[in-house]
């Protein structure tokens, strides 16, 4: 079966015209090409890999737009399968698509259950981590108009990400630091251990830096 990459591409950018910048195209391309490295070594299927790669946030403009009161997994799932029905492609082909989509998020109850979700869910991981992770963060709160830094324990109880008073340290405490035993390939462990102590090292500068300390 012939995969029609560039025309899903072009599809899938189409949905990110009023993208913000933390999960624009650009992150997407990241994940489709961490997606790639870490399926050849893993040996998943690099056509189910690369297609939900291009199509996992192609509903996060809108969950956004409405603070989080929809599920971008779920409801991007769901258009890309309208959008591989309408190809033509296999209705296998499109559930495992659909699969990785709707298991690739962190904060959803829907956990990978094959080699390619798995290989999604690492390389999506992975791009919020090291210093693009601290680049994305910087700009989420930006977007949102969120604050730069406040270690408040109350905040990171709450665990809400549109919260004016969220902040990328909380992310961290929350979400961020824990994502590498969140890892499903052993690929994908290695590069996020990296990366996570990176970013414990850029915490701590700027905490130093926040009480004046240097």
């Amino acid at each position: 079966m012939k995969i029609p990459l560039a025309r899903i591409r072009k599809i899938a950018r189409n949905k990110f015209k009023n993208a913000s910048s933390c999960h624009d195209w650009e992150h997407v391309e990241r994940v489709y090409i961490l997606a790639q490295i870490l399926a050849k070594k893993e040996k998943a299927d690099l056509n189910i890999v690369r297609v939900a790669a291009l199509l996992h946030d192609i509903k996060r403009a809108e969950e956004m737009a409405v603070k989080g009161k929809i599920c971008h997994a779920v409801e991007g799932a769901k258009q890309a399968a309208k959008i591989l029905l309408g190809l033509k492609l296999s209705k296998n082909f499109i559930q495992a698509v659909k699969h990785c989509i709707v298991a690739h998020r962190f904060r959803n109850n829907a956990a990978p259950q094959t080699l390619e979700a798995k290989v999604l869910s690492d390389a999506d991981k992975l791009d919020a981590l090291g210093a693009i992770g601290i680049g994305r963060g910087f700009m989420w709160c930006g977007h949102h108009g969120l604050t730069l830094y406040n270690t408040d324990k109350k905040i990171i109880a709450e665990n809400n990400p549109y919260q004016k008073s969220h902040n990328l340290y909380a992310e961290y405490r929350i979400k961020l630091r824990h994502l590498k035993n969140k890892m499903y390939t052993q690929s994908g462990k290695k590069m996020a251990q990296e990366r996570t102590d990176f970013m414990k090292k850029f915490l701590k500068r700027l905490d130093l830096e926040v009480k004046g300390k240097i």
